[in-house]
């Protein structure tokens, strides 16, 4: 189901011109209830160019439908700088790292837009990470992300990235902050922040102009005084209120939602969750074996699959009866009780269907369970974009990450619904001077309009050129001048006959080298079939006569006719290898890879001649290219281990000694 968007929101507008009518990539951010997760929802359902979205965590990952940007990208877990050497194209390093599928690569080619969710919690060297991979899987290395459109979705005065004192030590070498727009790639491209400000969530102006200095960091002594009228340590609330708390601690959500769950006397239940095929339990949204008692307060953690709903993810209620046949019942906060079905949610992963040409959502695996959990209180990280209408705020456990005071006050509708068991002091509400820094660029309407008038001059220019390789001329002289409208205006009849007069003439000269090419292609057909007459005559010569002579005058006879028969350099090189000629050897190995770069068997006899020629480094590149593409040759790593320990690298070398043994365990080894 579409989700009902706001059409008079204005940035809603602007955000949407972007995406889809330009590959401007854009930062898309907001308070706290302003639709972002909404607008994110409506843009996945209405884009129609190939699109992925990606989240930082397992369980945003789940909430957007998307995959994590670690798992799609194979991204370890450390920091990735910029002078990674696992970045390098240097013996191809970085393909050796990463070891992406066929299939993956295609993907990563053929995607259009990359959205990534809660980009406040990505840190800066990933992003130069992900503009690395994307340059380098892409084939273009001088445009950022490889060409692609990125969309940054969050709040950066919210939760921040988690950085360990180690890995900050590490960041510091390359960035100022690990926020992510302190990446390396924003020197090259400007980012579009737009900022939507328009606030579904609170309608208490006073209450929305509180959280609003609390975001930016500029909350003065009254609206503290304000906010600490709802100060009340002893606050107990009565079970019929459904107040949940929010802490910043994950110990004492814990113990409150235990010693809450003791306190009851009713009969446990307990609600088995099925896991089917792969879906890690650190991204499950609630407990594998939910446990609930009548009594319990419970959270919704999806939103109603009916229409309308009855409830939302963050919804509270009350269980209210737990039947003999196991179905589950729970009073909402409008007094209405409302039968709870299980839910599935799945874990996907995308891949590229060739034929159809778009990218597709595969599930790889299911999680079912009751969409609820236990929740008197939850972690203010948890917490985030959810909406309650009364919350406990216990900051007990100390404000220890910049944002965290502004998300625990933005979730609740009301100043009224709100009560805080400490009260709030201005060392509670800090913002780091690089996000206020970075905020003044939100909503810069110039920098709108200019990247709107920009990337559709640029999208329609790469129109012109995509129609005119396609042989579509009338479209691709339509759509040139309206590029030239856009950025020029300057569109007049006489040039508009001038270009297609020009164009007339080249189509005239691309029929005629059509077919001179064509001509040229059946020639070389024939030169090649008789090229590979004396190719297999030379093999004869060399397997049924043993005569070696005859057999390279053979493979010579056939390079004169096709010089880049690939083959016969290979089967010559080879001969030569055998005769202990390895110097003529490595030059037909030489041509052959020049002809074909990742064919196996050139890059593997290369490797081996070079060994016999005592030039390890150049073996062990040319046989772990090798082993690359057939990972499963036992020669292969053999000869590599050979190589590693000409070299003095021991450890490397019984390395590929014992993947050799193990392929040998499996299956023979394959020449």
């Amino acid at each position: 189901m579409t989700p009902i968007i706001d059409t008079s929101n204005p940035e809603f507008k602007s955000a949407l011109d972007l995406i889809t009518r330009t590959r401007q990539s854009v930062f898309l951010t907001g308070k706290a209830g302003t639709g972002k997760s909404t607008f994110l929802k409506h843009l996945c359902e209405i884009v129609k160019k190939k699109f992925i979205v990606l989240a930082p965590t397992g369980i945003a990952a789940i909430n957007a439908n998307g995959s994590t940007i670690h798992s799609f990208f194979k991204l370890p877990f450390r920091p990735m700088l910029p002078d990674d050497p696992d970045l390098s194209l240097v013996n191809g390093r970085i393909f050796e790292f990463f070891k992406y599928k066929k299939e993956h690569k295609k993907l990563i080619q053929e995607v259009e837009l990359i959205i990534i969710d809660e980009i406040s919690m990505v840190r800066a060297d990933m992003v130069d990470c992900i503009d690395r991979i994307l340059r380098v899987y892409s084939n273009n290395m001088r445009t950022p992300f490889g060409g692609k459109q990125l969309v940054f979705v969050g709040d950066v005065f919210q939760l921040e990235p988690v950085v360990t004192s180690d890995s900050k030590d590490i960041l510091n070498r390359f960035y100022p902050n690990p926020y992510f727009f302190s990446a390396k790639v924003f020197s090259e491209t400007r980012l579009v922040p737009i900022e939507f400000t328009k606030i579904y969530r609170q309608s208490d102006k006073a209450f929305i102009s509180i959280l609003d200095k609390i975001r930016n960091g500029s909350v003065g002594a009254l609206d503290l005084q304000t906010l600490n009228s709802r100060y009340n340590p002893s606050f107990n609330p009565s079970a019929d209120e459904m107040y949940i708390t929010l802490a910043t601690k994950r110990d004492n959500v814990d113990y409150i939602n235990e010693r809450k769950m003791a306190e009851l006397s009713t009969p446990e239940f307990l609600s088995p969750g099925l896991i089917d095929g792969d879906f890690p339990e650190s991204s499950l949204p609630t407990a594998k074996d939910l446990l609930l008692k009548e009594h319990a307060q419970v959270m919704f953690i999806r939103n109603d699959m009916q229409w309308p709903r009855r409830w939302v993810n963050g919804s509270l209620g009350v269980v209210s009866n737990i039947d003999e046949y196991d179905n589950v019942y729970v009073l909402l906060e409008d007094g209405r009780e409302v039968q709870v079905d299980l839910e599935t949610w799945r874990n996907y992963r995308y891949k590229y269907n060739e034929a159809e040409k778009k990218i597709e959502e595969e599930i790889i695996g299911t999680f079912t369970q009751l969409p609820l959990k236990a929740a008197w209180a939850i972690t203010v990280h948890k917490s985030q974009g959810l909406t309650f209408n009364r919350v406990i705020v216990d900051f007990n456990g100390g404000v220890f990450a910049g944002g965290q005071a502004y998300v625990a006050l933005s979730r609740c509708t009301s100043l009224e619904g709100m009560t805080l068991k400490k009260a709030i002091g201005r060392s509670d509400v800090f913002v780091r001077s690089e996000i206020l820094e970075f905020s003044r660029q939100f909503n810069n309407q110039q920098l709108i309009e200019k990247a709107l008038k920009e990337s559709d001059a640029d999208y329609l220019y790469k129109q012109t050129v995509d129609l005119f390789d396609k042989d579509d001329f009338e479209a691709s002289i339509e759509t040139f001048f309206k590029a030239i409208r856009a950025r020029y205006d300057i569109e007049k009849p006489l040039s508009k006959r001038f270009i297609r007069k020009k164009l007339n003439v080249i189509k005239e000269l691309k029929d005629q080298n059509q077919l001179l090419i064509s001509k040229m292609l059946e020639q070389r057909k024939a030169l090649h079939k008789y090229a590979e007459e004396y190719y297999l005559l030379g093999n004869e010569c060399i397997v049924s006569y043993k005569d070696t002579r005859a057999g390279l005058a053979n493979f010579k006879k056939a390079l004169e006719l096709d010089p880049t028969y690939v083959d016969a350099w290979v089967r010559m090189g080879v001969t030569h290898y055998d005769l202990k000629d390895y110097y003529e050897a490595d030059v037909c190995f030489n041509k052959a890879v020049s002809l074909s770069p990742m064919l196996f068997k050139a890059l593997y006899n290369r490797g081996k001649n070079r060994i016999a020629m005592e030039e390890y480094e150049l073996a062990i590149t040319d046989l772990s290219r090798a082993s690359g593409i057939k990972a499963d040759h036992a020669a292969c790593h053999e000869y590599l281990a050979q190589a590693y320990a000409n070299i003095g690298s021991e450890e490397m070398a019984q390395r590929h000694l014992m993947i050799a043994r193990e392929i040998r365990g499996v299956k023979d080894d394959e020449e």
